[in-house]
C-alpha cells in the first residue's frame, strides 16, 4: 500500500520523519492513532502500512529505522497438541515477533539488537515447575525450586554463550578425562554461576520489585521468578506481559542510550517504530493488552524510545484532530493537546476526499525519509578522546621524569587582585532534589516542578496555583499547603498519585471561589497558596518546615499552614519544627495524637476514634460476632485506629482474632525494605473467618490493600456470586484509590468480585476516576477554607493585622466555617466532641462495574 495523496498528508507525514530520523534520547516518541470512518476506502489503514515503506530503501531493505509492523496471525499449527505442550500465549508470541522485526530490520553500522532483560523474562516462562518434571523416587529429596530456578537460567545462558555452550558440549562428552571436568567445575564453573546470579538479581531488581507488588513475596529475582512460576496461571497471564513489556522496554531504551566507546550506539539516532495498520485485527487482545501496559509503564515514568503509529476504523471516543493540527502537535510536542486521552496521545481523524495529484507526485518524488546521519568522528568520539588524553598523561608524565624543563625557576606574574567570588545562580531556591524526589516550598513563577512528568496532575496543579497566586493584587495573606506529594520512589506501592495531590486540587479550587467573592466582598482578603512538598511518607517533613519558619521570617503575609494529610510522627516532628505561632490545618488528619502532640494544629474531619465507631457499627449491624483487623503496627496512625476498633468491638461483644498484621513495604522512611510475607496466610484465615460470618477490617495504609485483595481473591476463589458471598471487607484510607487513577491494571479494585469493599469517606459525592470531587478533594478545600475563616476574624478582631499569633488566637476562641465554597459543609474550629460528631462522615460500597456505575454507594456512619 502506498500513503493516500490526501491534504495535508506531506505535512503530518514530514511530522512524522521528524520523529525517525532524530534521535530520541531526550524526548518521549508518542502514540499516534490514525482513525477513519467504517465505510469508505481504509485510508487510516494503508497510511500506516505505507509509511512503513518510508523506511527502506529499497523493497526488502537496507532498513533506515528498526521497525515491526503487526500483521495476521500465522495459521494454527496442524499439529495435535499433547499433554506436554504449553497452553497458547498469544500476548507472548506478540512481543517475540516484536523483537524478531526489530533485531531483522536493525540499520547498517548501528550493530544488533540485544534484548538481555526479555531474554531473561522469556527464559523465566520456559521454566517448567517442579511440578511438571518426571516423578523421583520416593528415597530422594525433592529438589529446592530457587535451585531449579537458578540452574534452568544458568542453563540456558550457558547455551547461548558461544564459548561456554562448546566447553559445556566437548566437557560432556566421553573423550575427556573426569579430571578436565573436575578442573573446569571448581575453577570456573561455580564461579561463574555465582556471578550469573549475583549479575540476574543485580539488573533485574525491578522485577523482583513487580512480583512483590503483586502480592508474591520475592527476595531477588531467582526468588521472584520461582513465585511466578509456581503461581496460579491467572496470576502469571496478568503478571507476564507486564514483566515482559518492561523489559522489553528497558532494552530498548538501553539499546539506544548515548555511548562514548560503541559506535553503533552513537549511531542509533532514531526511535523504535511499531506500525499497527488496523488495531481490530486478528491480534487486536495482545495489541490492546501492550498499548494498556505502555500507558501504565509512561504513568509511572518509564518511557521507551518507541514510536507507535496506529489505525481503526470508527469514531473517536474523544476529541480528534485533522492531519494539519496533528502535524503541528508532533513538530511542538512539549505542547500536547489538553484533552489527550493518554501520556503522549495523538488522536488523528482522516476526513476521506479527493486524491491530491501535487501529494501524490511529491510523496513518490520523496519517497523515504532522510535518517539523521552520524558522521565516523561523531561515531568514534569516545576513542578519540581517550587517545588524546593518554596521549597528555604520556607527555605529563614525559615531562615530570625528564628533568628540568626550562623556564620553569623564572619567577611567574601573580595577580594579588582579591577576587570576589561569582556562586552560580540557583533557578529554583526553593527546591533542591533528595534521592529521586524533588521537595521545598515552591516559590517560583514557572519551572521548577516537584515531578519531572509533564502531563502529571501534580504538574498542572502548580500551574494552576501559580496563574490563581499572579491574579492576586493589593493587599494579600499567603497560606502554605505542607504535604506529601510524590509516590513512593522505589514503586513499593500502587497509589501513583497521592493522597496529599487530590486535596491540593481540593484547596486550589477552594482558593478560586474564595478570591473571586473576594472581589466583591472587601472584608475577605486575597490569598495565595504556597506548595510545599515533603517527599514521600514525610521522609523530608522536617527540613521543609525548617525552611517554611525561615520563610514566615522574611515575608509577613504568610498566616498559616494547610494540608499535612497523613497522620504519622514525622507529621508531628514536621509541624513542631515551625515555630511556636505558626497554626497548622489537617485536611484529612484522623489520628487523636495529632492535636495532643503537635503544637498548634487543628483537626477538620472526624478522628480516627469516629471513624472506629462507623466501622464497628456495621460490623454489630450484620451481626457478626467475630472480627479481624488488618493493621501495621509500625505505623502509629494505623496502630492508634486499630486499638480504637478493638475498643468499640468489645461494646458491641464482637471478638477480635488474634491480630493480624500484612508485613507490606515499609512506608516510613528510613525503616528498611521489608517485604509483603505473611499474606497467603493472612488470605485463608480472612476466608475462613468469612465462611463463620466474621468480618474483616482493613486499617493499614490504602496503598497496600491491593495487595490483601489480590490475595483474597486467589484464596477464596469465585467470581463473588456462586457458592459464596463476597467477603465484606471494611477499610479506612483508601479514598484516593477509589476516587482517583492511574494505578496499575491489576491494582484497580472493582477487579476483585469476590470482595466486597466498605470504606470510610468524608464525602458522599466520590466520582470514580476523577480528581475533581471525592474525599480527598473535599477535604482539601476544608483545610483552605478554615484558613481562610480564621485569617478573616483575626483581621476583623485586630483591626487589620494577620499575622501567625493572631490567626492562631482566632481559631483558640472559635470559627464558624460557613462560606459560598461548600455551603452543605459547615463547621466550627476547634472541633469539640459535638462537633467531631456532627461532621460529615459515610460508609461508602465501592461498585465492581465502574464502566455502568460512576459512582460509590455511601450511606451516613450513623446509620
Amino acid at each position: 500500500m502506498s500513503i493516500p495523496a490526501l491534504a495535508h498528508a506531506i505535512d503530518f507525514v514530514e511530522a512524522l520523519d521528524s520523529w525517525v530520523t532524530r534521535p530520541s534520547h531526550d524526548r518521549e516518541p508518542p502514540v499516534i492513532v490514525l482513525w477513519d470512518g467504517e465505510t469508505g476506502p481504509a485510508h487510516a489503514e494503508a497510511f500506516v502500512s505505507g509509511y512503513g515503506g518510508r523506511l527502506t530503501e529499497n523493497h526488502d531493505g537496507p532498513y533506515l529505522a528498526p521497525r515491526a509492523v503487526v500483521g495476521p496471525q500465522p495459521p494454527p499449527d496442524g499439529g495435535a497438541a499433547g499433554p506436554d505442550l504449553d497452553p497458547p500465549r498469544p500476548d507472548v508470541e506478540f512481543l517475540e515477533l516484536l523483537v524478531t522485526d526489530w533485531k531483522n530490520t536493525m540499520p547498517r553500522r548501528t550493530g544488533s539488537l540485544r534484548a538481555p532483560m526479555f531474554q531473561v523474562c522469556l527464559d523465566v516462562l520456559g521454566i517448567r515447575p517442579a511440578g511438571a518434571e518426571p516423578a523421583e523416587p520416593a528415597t530422594r529429596v525433592p529438589r529446592d525450586p530457587h535451585r531449579v530456578t537458578a540452574q534452568a537460567l544458568w542453563t540456558a545462558w550457558e547455551q547461548r554463550t558461544p564459548v561456554l555452550g562448546t566447553v559445556g558440549q566437548a566437557l560432556g562428552s566421553a573423550s575427556l578425562p573426569r579430571w578436565a571436568a573436575g578442573i573446569w567445575t571448581f575453577a570456573l564453573s561455580w564461579p561463574l554461576r555465582a556471578v550469573h546470579r549475583w549479575s540476574l538479581n543485580r539488573r533485574m531488581r525491578w522485577y523482583a520489585r513487580r512480583v512483590t507488588s503483586a502480592g508474591l513475596a520475592a527476595r531477588d529475582f531467582v526468588q521472584a521468578a520461582t513465585r511466578l512460576r509456581t503461581a496460579d496461571p491467572e496470576q502469571q497471564r496478568l503478571l507476564r506481559m507486564n514483566l515482559l513489556t518492561e523489559a522489553l522496554f528497558r532494552d530498548l531504551s538501553r539499546a539506544v542510550a548515548p555511548s562514548w566507546f560503541r559506535p553503533w550506539r552513537r549511531r542509533r539516532a532514531w526511535p523504535f517504530v511499531l506500525l499497527v495498520p488496523d488495531l481490530t485485527g486478528p491480534r487486536s487482545s495482545a495489541v490492546g493488552q501492550f498499548l494498556q501496559v505502555h500507558r501504565e509503564l509512561a504513568a509511572q515514568g518509564l518511557r521507551p524510545p518507541l514510536l507507535i503509529v496506529a489505525g481503526r476504523r470508527g469514531e473517536p471516543t474523544g476529541p480528534a484532530l485533522g492531519l494539519q493540527q496533528a502535524a503541528a502537535v508532533l513538530r511542538r510536542p512539549e505542547n500536547p493537546p489538553a484533552d489527550s486521552p493518554g501520556p503522549g496521545t495523538v488522536t488523528v481523524r482522516i476526513e476521506d476526499g479527493p486524491e491530491q495529484p501535487d501529494v501524490a507526485r511529491h510523496l513518490r518524488l520523496k519517497a523515504k525519509a532522510t535518517p539523521h546521519e552520524v558522521g565516523a568522528f561523531r561515531a568514534y568520539a569516545g576513542w578519540w578522546a581517550a587517545s588524546a588524553l593518554a596521549l597528555v598523561v604520556l607527555c605529563s608524565a614525559g615531562f615530570a621524569f625528564g628533568g628540568h624543563v626550562p623556564g620553569m625557576d623564572s619567577a611567574q606574574d601573580t595577580d594579588d587582585r582579591p577576587h570576589a567570588a561569582r556562586p552560580a545562580q540557583d533557578p529554583c531556591p526553593g527546591t533542591r532534589s533528595v534521592g529521586k524526589e524533588i521537595v521545598g516550598v515552591d516559590t517560583e513563577t514557572q519551572g521548577c516542578y516537584f515531578t519531572v512528568v509533564e502531563d502529571s496532575l501534580l504538574h498542572d496543579l502548580q500551574d494552576r496555583v501559580r496563574e490563581q497566586n499572579a491574579a492576586v493584587h493589593g493587599a494579600h495573606r499567603t497560606v502554605v499547603f505542607l504535604a506529601p506529594l510524590t509516590a513512593d520512589p522505589r514503586a513499593r506501592s500502587e497509589q501513583l498519585v497521592p493522597a496529599g495531590v487530590l486535596q491540593l486540587q481540593g484547596a486550589a479550587a477552594a482558593q478560586k471561589t474564595w478570591n473571586e467573592q473576594a472581589i466583591v466582598n472587601q472584608d475577605k482578603p486575597m490569598l495565595r497558596i504556597l506548595v510545599a512538598n515533603t517527599g514521600f511518607a514525610f521522609g523530608q517533613g522536617r527540613p521543609v518546615a525548617r525552611q517554611i519558619r525561615e520563610l514566615a521570617a522574611k515575608d509577613d503575609t504568610v498566616s498559616a499552614v494547610i494540608g499535612i494529610t497523613q497522620s504519622r510522627q514525622e507529621s508531628v516532628d514536621a509541624i513542631n519544627d515551625l515555630g511556636d505561632g505558626m497554626p497548622v490545618i489537617g485536611a484529612s488528619v484522623t489520628g487523636d495524637f495529632m492535636a495532643t502532640e503537635a503544637r498548634n494544629f487543628f483537626h477538620t474531619q472526624p478522628t480516627n476514634e469516629r471513624m472506629a465507631e462507623v466501622m464497628a457499627r456495621r460490623a454489630t449491624d450484620r451481626g457478626s460476632r467475630k472480627a479481624l483487623i488488618v493493621y501495621d503496627r509500625e505505623d502509629r496512625y494505623s496502630q492508634e485506629l486499630r486499638d480504637d476498633l478493638v475498643a468499640r468491638l468489645r461494646v458491641g461483644r464482637v471478638s477480635v482474632e488474634d491480630p493480624w498484621f500484612a508485613q507490606v513495604p515499609a512506608p516510613r522512611p528510613g525503616h528498611g525494605s521489608a517485604t509483603a510475607l505473611g499474606l497467603p496466610d493472612l488470605a485463608d484465615r480472612i476466608c475462613a473467618l468469612h465462611k463463620e460470618h466474621g468480618t474483616i477490617f482493613y486499617v493499614a495504609r490504602g496503598s497496600q490493600l491491593p495487595k490483601v485483595l489480590a490475595q483474597v481473591q486467589s484464596a477464596c476463589g469465585g467470581d463473588g456470586t456462586s457458592g459464596s458471598s463476597p467477603v465484606p471487607v471494611i477499610s479506612s484510607d483508601v479514598n484516593t484509590l477509589i476516587d482517583y487513577k492511574p494505578v496499575p491494571e491489576w491494582a484497580e479494585l472493582y477487579k476483585y468480585p469476590a470482595v466486597d469493599l466498605y470504606y470510610v469517606s468524608f464525602s458522599d459525592k466520590p466520582v470514580l476516576h476523577s480528581p475533581e470531587g471525592g474525599s480527598d478533594h473535599a477535604t482539601g478545600a476544608d483545610s483552605f477554607r478554615a484558613a481562610a475563616a480564621a485569617i478573616t476574624r483575626a483581621i476583623a478582631q485586630s483591626g487589620g493585622s494577620a499575622s501567625p499569633s493572631n490567626v492562631l488566637q482566632a481559631l483558640r476562641n472559635r470559627v464558624v466555617v460557613r462560606d459560598g465554597i461548600a455551603p452543605d459543609r459547615p463547621f466550627t474550629l476547634p472541633l469539640g466532641q459535638k462537633e467531631r460528631r456532627d461532621r460529615p462522615i459515610f460508609l461508602c460500597l465501592a461498585p465492581h462495574d465502574p464502566g455502568r456505575d460512576s459512582h460509590a454507594h455511601c450511606q451516613p456512619g450513623d446509620r
